[in-house]
């Protein structure tokens, strides 16, 4: 007798073992795809879809061969169709299979190397510039993002150009481009800021409970109120985020793209004199397009994709998190087994742990 229930405690274990690792595994997987969906998707898919230019042909249409056809004097011409293709970034699939028909499987990490080096100066250079008192609050971030843009330049040229055997810090664009980077740098870098500034400074005018016990004296229409309080930040944050964050990184990405030398080759086909904005600086013009007309010439299909792409990425990292959560959950219920039901609120008569 007691070396079965000696047998069937070991196999209760061996089966809560056996589901832990199982757990541990699926957290494992999980969140070693965590990079590519914020790199690859949330981050290098989308600069291809603020660059690509939607392609157009020119179709003849087929004459009229119909014998019974009347005749007529003059000879009409046939008509011509304006037909555009479907872009290459429209969807995650065709971009990957696309990148990988170019620059290989590891394509989708492409850049990986300038994108951290271009981190790692923003973030000291900003902590550094911070360390100054006199410095306001919000400005070490724009002029530390001012200060990389040539990082940030290289990195966005590595990823619309075809590979090249060149190591990337030897595509860092010269002090000439920097000066006319340095501008919509800026105005991207103060979008981002003021999206993060106003809303904080919303979420400083309401008198918010402290603590635990501040929240429990309160009745049912306070609880509400500070509930609406809390979204209408929210609310605040995403709005600034799509009417002056989106546009200014669009602006700011086509900027670069226009600075792409004329030696290297687009990954993504898309319009290097955006409709006739850029002017050579042979013929007097600047060389490359203004912030302004950046957005202007972003068509509304391809901002269509972008906010596609947007939502597809906050849905998987949606479901990374919840696929996470209730792992840890079912780790917590194979450990504790029928300890579970002590937890106060948890057990099944509510039963309550008294601590010494």
């Amino acid at each position: 007798m007691g070396n079965r229930i000696a047998g069937s405690d070991g196999l209760r274990v061996l089966h809560a073992e056996f589901c832990r690792m199982q757990c541990l595994l699926i957290v494992q997987e999980t969140y070693a795809h965590r990079p590519q969906i914020e790199y690859t998707f949330g981050h290098l898919i989308p600069t291809l879809v603020m660059v690509e230019s939607p392609q157009a042909a020119l179709f003849s249409a087929l004459p009229n061969d119909d014998p019974d056809a009347p005749l007529t004097e003059t000879k009409i011409e046939p008509e011509l169709l304006l037909i555009k293709s479907k872009p290459i970034t429209s969807g995650f699939r065709s971009t990957i299979l696309h990148l990988r028909a170019k620059a290989g499987f590891w394509s989708r990490f492409r850049g990986a190397a300038a994108s951290g080096a271009y981190t790692f100066c923003l973030s000291w250079t900003a902590q550094f510039i911070s360390a100054f008192r006199f410095i306001p609050m919000g400005t070490a971030p724009v002029l530390a993002a001012v200060l990389c843009a040539q990082l940030s330049m290289t990195w966005t040229h590595i990823v619309i150009s075809e590979p090249r055997t060149v190591a990337w810090y030897k595509r860092i664009p010269s002090l000439k481009l920097w000066k006319k980077i340095a501008g919509p740098t800026a105005m991207f870098a103060i979008a981002k800021q003021l999206a993060i500034l106003l809303p904080t400074y919303l979420l400083t005018t309401y008198s918010l409970p402290r603590d635990g016990n501040d929240l429990q004296k309160m009745s049912t229409a306070e609880l509400q109120l500070i509930v609406l309080k809390g979204l209408s930040v929210i609310a605040l944050a995403i709005t600034l985020s799509f009417l002056i964050v989106l546009p200014a990184n669009v602006a700011l990405t086509r900027v670069q793209a226009s600075l792409l030398a004329d030696t290297e080759e687009s990954i993504v086909p898309f319009d290097r004199t955006f409709g006739g904005k850029v002017i050579p600086e042979i013929a007097g013009g600047s060389g490359h397009i203004g912030f302004v007309d950046a957005w202007k010439t972003f068509e509304w299909c391809s901002f269509a994709n972008l906010i596609n792409a947007y939502g597809k990425v906050i849905l998987m990292e949606f479901f990374v998190m919840v696929l996470f959560v209730l792992c840890i959950l079912g780790e917590v219920i194979f450990v504790l087994g029928d300890e579970i039901n002590k937890i106060p609120g948890l057990g099944k008569n509510g039963a309550k742990v008294t601590i010494n």
